[in-house]
């Protein structure tokens, strides 16, 4: 990657300050965002955010490298003092979900109906004692065809929370996955390499961005991290997913200047020749 070049390229979205009537207001980069996903199964991958009254947006992405013309629509309200775990068909009912950690600690599924509105259904309680944990995302990471939560511990090791596909607790005990990952942030969780199998990117100190492939598995990986980028600090990561529909994983960031960037990827293991796009400002 050439500095921040991930190979990427952007999209003007049209999102935040810059849209047109009838989206939220943002003041300087505070937006916070809950993953990219498809929410409302139009078949364009989309973005959730927090603006900073706690209202949640959906911001429809319409898989072009191009400014897409759909508005933000609210989805949520009251939702500040959340913690996003990330967005995933938690309960394998067809309808991507929000999870989210209260203040208390207590992990609750949002679930989602695939619709431009606000869900009618109410959260549930699905675990206790959270806080202290930084969330890397949901996925299914062993292949059972359950949504799985990856998060590091304060003590920097790195574990995997089995799913079972319900609206409850999850009996399946906790698997430790890594150890040293302290110091590093989440960009997010896809199979970035087109291998089959969920990897994880994140941003080192140094800005360097490394990917560190899975291999579908409740236990370490035997694959060693491979560096994907370098220049990246400044970014806040909204998600890792397939904005452009061209069939790789891509990454989406938003940079200090709070203009939101497009990075697509090739599906390789290493810096992708792709240019990044602008795809929204006033982020």
């Amino acid at each position: 990657m050439r500095s921040r070049r991930l190979g990427l390229a952007a999209v003007a979205l049209g999102l935040a300050v810059a849209m047109a009537t009838g989206g939220p207001a943002s003041a300087s980069g505070a937006y916070s965002f809950a993953g990219v996903t498809d929410w409302d199964k139009d078949g364009s991958q989309d973005i959730i955010a927090r603006d900073p009254g706690g209202d949640l947006w959906l911001f429809p992405g319409e898989a072009t490298r191009a400014v897409a013309g759909a508005q933000p629509v609210q989805i949520g309200l009251g939702w500040n003092g959340y913690t996003f775990t990330g967005l995933a068909d938690w309960d394998n009912d067809g309808n991507q979900d929000i999870i989210a950690r209260d203040v208390a600690g207590d992990l609750l599924l949002f679930p989602g109906n695939s619709t431009r509105g606000v869900p009618d259904a109410q959260p549930v309680q699905i675990g206790l004692g959270w806080n202290g944990y930084t969330f890397a995302g949901i996925t299914d990471w062993d292949k059972d065809g359950n949504q799985d939560i990856i998060a590091r511990s304060l003590s920097g090791d790195l574990w995997m929370f089995p799913g079972q596909s319900k609206r409850g607790y999850s009996t399946a005990a906790p698997v430790q996955i890594g150890t040293g990952w302290n110091g590093y942030d989440f960009a997010g969780i896809t199979d970035w390499d087109k291998d089959g199998n969920q990897d994880i990117i994140v941003r080192g100190t140094t800005g360097d961005l490394s990917l560190f492939p899975g291999e579908s598995v409740r236990g370490y990986s035997s694959q060693p991290p491979v560096l994907i980028g370098s220049g990246w600090n400044g970014y806040d990561f909204a998600g890792a997913a397939d904005w452009d529909n061209d069939g790789n994983a891509d990454l989406i960031a938003r940079k200090t200047n709070n203009d939101l960037w497009l990075f697509p990827g090739d599906s390789t293991r290493g810096v992708s020749g792709q240019d990044p796009v602008m795809i929204g400002t006033g982020w």
